[in-house]
């Protein structure tokens, strides 16, 4: 197979290529060139701006792939010009979104029917992706652009540029530090392994059936803060000590002491039901596996030894130890 991936030298892009290549297929990565990647060998590398059309045109003119993964598209303006150069030069287009398409709603699990987030007060980011969305919907309704449309929500795993998220509470736990939880830590929060997404960046295309349609991808189980601490000091052998902020105090805690990576004031939870049943695929991580693993691989590559300021998070403790 003949593949494209649209990014590709970081986190999700780097997993799928990597993944890619391994199964023997040719893969091609577009990006700006940028960012430093230990690519395998046999990749071929293209330089283009997306927001520069002329420059993707370029890139991409008179190519032909089987399949092209874009795991970089933010914005409409961005993915426009992509997807004007390979139609008709490209057997499937596999988009990847986010589950921050939805809108809050009262009923879990959220399906992929359920209404997105169109409201006014919707951050950008998820603004923006729901109009990737109905860009591609439009092609595929007026021309058959043959495409799929995956939405993950928070991917975890080795080599997660966001650094804040899991890297952050393992340097914590390390330096026997206490953790701050805003709120009850009762909020339920539903994530991906990063190999179990690109799991289903690769098996979409194989299957007919995906053709036109979207998939929600998350990890088999959801989790609650308190859980998730839980689960990062057990992977470390450790019995994390969890400080609960209220809303109000949480909120009056100085900003870089507001640092906890996801939304707790409600919780999400997600179907899986659509995409087990329309591809070969089914995730492998429950969350306690997948923090395990990628605490193993922390420490192998040497990311322990990374200096961390946690300074306004010893005032926060300060603040909140007071208000006792």
């Amino acid at each position: 197979m003949e593949a494209l991936v649209l990014g590709g030298s970081r986190f999700i892009g780097l997993h799928l290529v990597r993944l890619l290549s391994g199964q023997g297929h040719r893969v091609t990565v577009l990006n700006r060139g940028q960012t430093a990647a230990e690519l395998p060998d046999d990749v071929e590398r293209l330089a283009a701006d997306r927001t520069e059309p002329e420059q993707v045109r370029d890139a991409l003119h008179d190519r032909s792939w089987d399949v092209a993964f874009d795991i970089s598209g933010y914005t409409p303006e961005s993915l426009d010009p992509v997807v004007r150069a390979l139609e008709g030069n490209v057997g499937r287009f596999v988009f990847c979104s986010t589950t921050s398409v939805y809108a809050p709603g009262d009923v879990a699990p959220v399906e992929e029917d359920g209404p997105l987030f169109r409201d006014p007060d919707a951050d950008e980011y998820s603004r923006n992706k729901i109009l990737c969305e109905d860009l591609l919907l439009d092609l595929f309704d007026a021309r058959g652009f043959p495409m799929t449309i995956l939405r993950p929500p928070y991917v975890y795993g080795p080599d997660n540029y966001l650094s804040q998220r899991e890297f952050s509470y393992f340097a914590r736990l390390a330096r026997g530090r206490r953790i701050i939880v805003p709120g009850t830590g009762r909020t339920l929060v539903h994530s991906v392994h990063v190999d179990d997404l690109v799991d289903a960046f690769v098996a979409a295309p194989e299957i007919e059936k995906t053709m036109g349609q979207t998939y929600t991808i998350c990890g088999p189980d959801a989790i609650t803060l308190d859980g998730w601490i839980d689960a990062i000091g057990a992977a470390m052998g450790l019995a994390p000590e969890i400080v609960h902020a209220s809303p109000a105090q949480y909120d009056e805690l100085e900003v870089e002491a507001r640092k906890f990576p996801f939304g707790w004031d409600r919780s999400t939870i997600y179907s899986t039901e659509k995409a087990r049943r329309d591809m070969d695929w089914a995730p492998k991580y429950r969350m306690a596996d997948g923090l395990r693993m990628t605490y193993e691989w922390w420490t192998e590559s040497g990311l322990d030894q990374q200096e961390w300021d946690f300074s306004a998070e010893d005032r926060a403790l300060e603040t909140l130890d007071g208000a006792k």
